[in-house]
């Protein structure tokens, strides 16, 4: 088991709460409240659920709740950006990190579903 924050996916998601954490400031007040601060707690979730999976023996279930919950994020940046909150060059550079965390995820679910599948069956 590795240390969780040295893996490649906390190291994403901790760059991505680093740069929507400097964003909250510049978000109109309305949004700011609201949907800021839902992405901000979504993406504390989501550190917490990689220090579970890195934890537990079975991380599948961990996994597909980061997953749903990286998504949920990602609308949240999306709107965001159509309301105005976010410019379009802050989405980008957000949707990139939670691009390269998405595969990161899938990755960490396709090798985990393997190992299952690998081991003798009763």
């Amino acid at each position: 088991m590795a240390i969780y924050y040295n893996l490649p996916i906390y190291k994403a998601s901790y760059q991505l709460l680093l740069e929507v954490t400097r964003l909250l400031g510049s978000i109109p007040r309305i949004h700011r409240y609201t949907i800021g601060q839902d992405v901000h707690r979504k993406l504390m979730d989501i550190i917490v659920m990689i220090y579970r999976a890195n934890k537990t023996y079975d991380k599948v279930t961990t996994i597909a709740q980061m997953r749903e919950t990286l998504l949920e994020v990602q609308v949240d940046l999306r709107l965001l950006s159509d309301l105005r909150g976010i410019s379009e060059g802050q989405y980008a550079q957000l949707i990139d990190l939670t691009a390269q965390m998405s595969k990161q995820m899938a990755g960490w679910e396709k090798s985990e579903a393997q190992r299952i599948n690998q081991q003798p069956q009763p």
